[in-house]
């Protein structure tokens, strides 16, 4: 029973009450704005509170109180411990929910968001992955079919080598066979240079007539044709070559044969007479020429050229034979010519 005149709000039940009725609602509201405002308001309550229940000091009175016992003021003592071990243990029961709360709403937007965010970047990779692996199997199909290529292409490759080295062998032959036989076709022919170029000159009776007075024979030659030789020619260049074919091999062989051994003229001009060889092998024995021109008129040294482009040679009685004008040079140099020569 309340003691008349006293205030009913020092009583300390009705603030205890009216604290744990604030921290319910501050319980309630999870504006963190809110809260703070609430949690300033218990501080204020507090304060007001122990202000309220403050003991009076001896020989003083409250205004609205008659009378005080000696044990007022232990009970609020007791009551005022209480009300701050309630007020800590609220605080501490609220402010934890509050932070929990918090923390958990925290974290589950992050974690919603980490997992859309997982989501998006699987769904990208598994996009990836499809046109990658399309890709790939784009690659595969594209690699086993230049594979199946390459080895139809290198079987195709065996057989045109083979068919290469074939027509190559054969090829050589004819080759050979042509140059033989046209080389044997011309074993009558003779080429005769110097004869000046004049109306008739090259006609088969005036080399006849030339061959009768060149080699003073008892005889006339017959000759089958003749003609000039197709090159071209110059102002001051030496006169058209005349290449006739005779009748008889023999007398192209004994032409031949005194044209090599003595000096020939026709008219006053210095002539030659040669045998009508095929291009190539005119190269061929022509690359002989140097050789030929270091050995001439040494003594103990024969030397000649046989069909179609041998050239041979004696030196004390030891004979060789060269297809190759370098090698033949060099064979010369080290074993016929001496340094006293002056000729190296």
């Amino acid at each position: 029973m309340e003691k008349k005149g006293h205030r009913s709000d020092s009583n300390p039940a009705h603030y205890q009450s009216a604290l744990k009725d604030n921290f319910k609602l501050l319980n309630t509201d999870t504006n963190p704005r809110k809260s703070l405002l609430w949690l300033q308001i218990c501080g204020d309550t507090n304060t007001k509170l122990r202000r309220q229940l403050r003991p009076v000091q001896p020989g003083k009175s409250c205004d609205n109180t008659a009378s005080q016992t000696p044990k007022s003021a232990p009970i609020a003592k007791m009551d005022v411990a209480d009300l701050k071990t309630d007020i800590l243990t609220f605080l501490r029961q609220d402010i934890a929910a509050i932070i929990q709360q918090e923390v958990k709403t925290a974290l589950a937007d992050s974690s919603d968001s980490l997992k859309r965010d997982i989501q998006d970047v699987k769904a990208e990779i598994n996009s990836n992955t499809t046109a990658i692996r399309a890709k790939l199997d784009q690659v595969k199909a594209n690699v086993k079919s230049v594979e199946a290529g390459l080895l139809n292409w290198s079987d195709e490759m065996v057989a045109v080598q083979e068919t290469m080295e074939s027509l190559t062998k054969e090829v050589k032959a004819l080759k050979h066979k042509c140059e033989d036989l046209e080389g044997r076709m011309r074993r009558g022919n003779i080429r005769i240079i110097g004869v000046t170029d004049t109306q008739g000159s090259s006609s088969p009776a005036a080399v006849s007539a030339l061959l009768k007075e060149v080699f003073q024979l008892d005889r006339e030659v017959r000759v089958e044709r003749s003609h000039c030789s197709l090159t071209q020619r110059r102002p001051g260049d030496t006169p058209h070559a005349i290449i006739a074919k005779l009748n008889s091999e023999g007398d192209a062989v004994d032409i031949l044969r005194r044209a090599h051994r003595v000096k020939l003229h026709f008219k006053g001009n210095p002539i030659a007479i040669f045998p009508n060889y095929t291009a190539s092998v005119a190269k061929a024995r022509g690359a002989f020429t140097d050789v030929r021109k270091k050995l001439h008129d040494r003594p103990g040294v024969r030397f000649g050229i046989l069909y179609p482009a041998r050239f041979r040679v004696t030196y004390n009685n030891v004979e060789k034979e060269f297809v190759d004008a370098a090698k033949a040079m060099d064979y010369v140099k080290e074993n016929i010519l001496s340094p006293a020569d002056g000729e190296l």
